[in-house]
Order: C-alpha cells, then structure tokens, then sequence
C-alpha cells in the first residue's frame, strides 16, 4: 500500500473485467476509518450482491498496514480500487483524499463506514451534492460527551450526520442508541439492516482435524475455550483474564484452555497480563487469522465477554457452527444473543463472568448448541439484509443526476448574479 494519499491502486486482474449483467458501472466511494473486524466482515459479506448488479467500489482509508491486509481480502471484487489517506498516529485524515475523489465527478454514490468516517465524508462532501449513506458499527457511549467539550462534540456531530441521506443501523440496538444520543436525526433516516453473515459457510459438522489441539498441547478432556477478537478494551479480554484466575482460585470443575486468537493496540499488554496473573499454562494467544471457519469448528465455548458492540458477527457465527457461546448482556450483543441457548451474563462484571465460565464448564450445552445450529442459519442469514442494502443503493443513486444537475443549475445561478 503506498503511503501516498492520492494514490490510487487497482488489481490488475480487475481493470479489464467488465460490469456485469449488462448494468452500467455505477462507483461509489466507499470511506472507512477501521478497515477491521466487523467492518472488513461486513463489507466482504455485502459488496458482492451490489458487483454483481454493476456497481464498483473505490475505497479510502488508512495507509497502513491495516488497509493493505483489508485491501488483499477483496481480491474477488471486480475493478476495485483503494486510496490510502495519510495517518498520524490514531488519526486519519480522510477529509482531503475523500474530496480529491468526489472532485474527479466519477461517483454515484458514498457509503462510509462508522460514525468517524462518516462525519469526515459529510465534511468532504459540503457542496458537492453526492448522495452519502452510513453505515453505523460501533454505538455512541456517555464517556464520548463529557463537559463542555463534549457536549459541543455532540452538538457538532447531530449537525453532520442531519445531512447524509440515510444512516444504516446494523441493529435495532444501534438504532435506539443513536435516537437517544442524537435526537435532532430524522428517524425516518434511520434504516435498520440487521448484520448477518453467510450462514452456509457455518454447517455444523465435525472438525476436520485437531491441530489446534496438538498445537497447545491440550488433551481431549480439556475443554476448549475461544476468544476471537481484537485486543482492545471494547471486547472484555480483561475482565475475561481476571475470571479465570478466579475460577482457578475457586477450582474448576474441569480442566480448560482458553485459545485467544486476534492482534490490536493491546496485545503486548494482555500477554503480559497472562503471564503477571499465572494464567500461561491456561492462556495461549495467538495471531490474527483471516477465516475463523477452522477454529471455531475445533472450539468447546465461544467466549464472548464484550463491554459494548454493535451487532457482532463472531457469536453468530458460532451459533451457526453450533458452537456454545458465553457472552455478556452489553448493547448490540444482547440483541444477538437473545432467545437462543447461549448463556449471558452481565457486561464487565467479574463475578458474573465466573459463575458463567463455571456453569458452562459444569453443564457443556453442546446438544443444545448443535440442535440450535439450523435456527442460527435461518436467523442469521445475510442475504436479505444484503437485498435490502442493495435496494438501498439503487434508490440513492438514481437520485444523483438529478441531484448534481439542480446543484450546477444553482451554481451557474450564483455565478450570474455575482456577474
């Protein structure tokens, strides 16, 4: 990935494929600040249905590292290209590289992604009249509006966002929190798109080797316990470590091994965490892995002890695999968890995240889990959640020629008054 803002890199196995099913191109700038996790799923999960229809995708984002791996999973994406913004430190300028796009009068449509990305395109795209949806992965939390400042961040943030054509809401969690932390937005603004994920990847069925096991010596009487997330403070991988030392002080009913597979900011940290706790003979961290298909299917519990999320994809994917999933009841979470077999328990607390992590280890719900399975799937289909995105596209983008043509009528109406 080059470190160079405007630069823009095409696959060269894409620039001779043509737009399909005899639809014209249709482009959209697609602007993301966190080119990870949830958002990397997401996008990987929606943008093939919007291909196959002739739309193409510019994507902006950092020119990191981070970028250049996002960059590399989209490879079976037609005539994709990806513009890095420059970075400094934690922040990412994406106001002039999104500009410098929208200038070059190629797009039909902006589709940014988190609330960060989203207020940056909105700034970019001041009179420019290009049709701007958002898609929100992460919910507003108090700690962001604090005092003065915050409550101008608030204020400021309201304004922008009244200005986008349509915020897709990845839950209905995520919908009543923007409500209630920005309620000057048009609710009929606010769509909700559930996240989903290709349920048919997920079929229960047995795991197709071991290795995983072999690989950190544990037994066949060793439950087997995942965390597969990003080390950061939004995921709970810390009051996670803090229950198990607990639950080691109290006594286990069985042994376990907790497998925690990611990377992020505080990786060095949780590793000397692990070591500082007496956790390393119960606790291997390893790295990032592209698909999670092969560990989860190798998994006895899914632990997912998150202090806040959106709609995650991780848990419903493992409830499709029929994995028995631990999580908490934080926002967006909750919301996933509901009404299946899984056990939740309360959100950053570490007394209840012991007797969870006990109450598994005691009763296993792998019968449950799997009979479970299908009803994952059909819930947690992506497919129509991907229609109605697509929908969502079409009916914003047929609106831009109109648009772009009242916007040049009024600038050539301002230019001869000013004559």
């Amino acid at each position: 990935m080059s470190a160079l803002p405007q630069t823009t890199l095409e696959h060269p196995l894409h620039s001779a494929r043509k737009s399909v099913r005899g639809c014209s191109e249709r482009r959209v700038l697609s602007v993301i600040r966190w080119p990870v996790g949830g958002i990397r799923t997401h996008v990987l999960y929606n943008y093939p249905d919007a291909a196959n229809e002739g739309y193409r995708f510019t994507f902006v984002g950092p020119a990191d590292n981070t970028f250049e791996t996002f960059a590399t999973s989209l490879e079976d994406l037609p005539s994709t290209e990806f513009v890095g913004a420059p970075v400094n430190g934690s922040r990412c300028h994406l106001i002039q590289a999104v500009r410098h796009q929208l200038r070059t009068g190629r797009f039909s449509l902006l589709h940014s992604h988190g609330l960060t990305a989203a207020m940056q395109t909105a700034i970019a795209n001041i009179g420019l009249a290009i049709p701007h949806l958002a898609t929100v992965h992460d919910p507003l939390r108090p700690e962001q509006f604090l005092g003065f400042r915050g409550r101008i961040k608030r204020w400021f943030m309201g304004r922008l966002l009244q200005g986008l054509d349509s915020i897709v809401c990845v839950g209905q969690d995520i919908r009543a929190n923007l409500q209630h932390y920005l309620p000057a937005l048009r609710h009929d603004r606010l769509v909700v798109i559930p996240n989903g994920i290709h349920t048919r990847h997920f079929a229960v069925s047995d795991p197709q080797s071991d290795d995983l096991r072999q690989r950190i010596g544990a037994g066949s009487d060793v439950t087997l316990i995942g965390f597969l997330g990003r080390f950061m403070e939004q995921k709970g991988f810390l009051p996670l470590l803090c229950a198990l030392e607990r639950l080691l002080r109290e006594g286990p009913p069985r042994p376990f091994h907790v497998v925690a597979v990611g990377s992020g900011d505080f990786e060095r940290e949780y590793r000397a965490e692990i070591h500082r706790r007496g956790l390393s003979k119960h606790v291997t961290m390893l790295g990032f892995v592209m698909d999670v298909r092969p560990i989860l299917q190798q998994l006895d519990l899914l632990a997912v002890p998150s202090l806040w999320e959106a709609s995650p994809l991780l848990p419903m994917e493992a409830m499709s695999a029929g994995i028995p999933v631990l999580g908490t009841d934080c926002i967006g979470l909750r919301e996933v968890l509901r009404d299946s077999p899984s056990i939740m328990v309360r959100a950053g607390c570490v007394d209840a995240l012991t007797r969870g992590l006990h109450d598994a280890l005691s009763n296993p719900r792998t019968e449950l889990a799997r009979s479970y399975a299908k009803t994952a799937r059909d819930r947690f289909d992506n497919r129509p959640s991907a229609k109605l995105l697509l929908h969502l596209f079409d009916e914003l983008a047929s609106a831009t020629p109109r648009r772009q043509a009242r916007f040049l009528s009024s600038q050539d109406g301002s230019r001869g008054k000013r004559t």
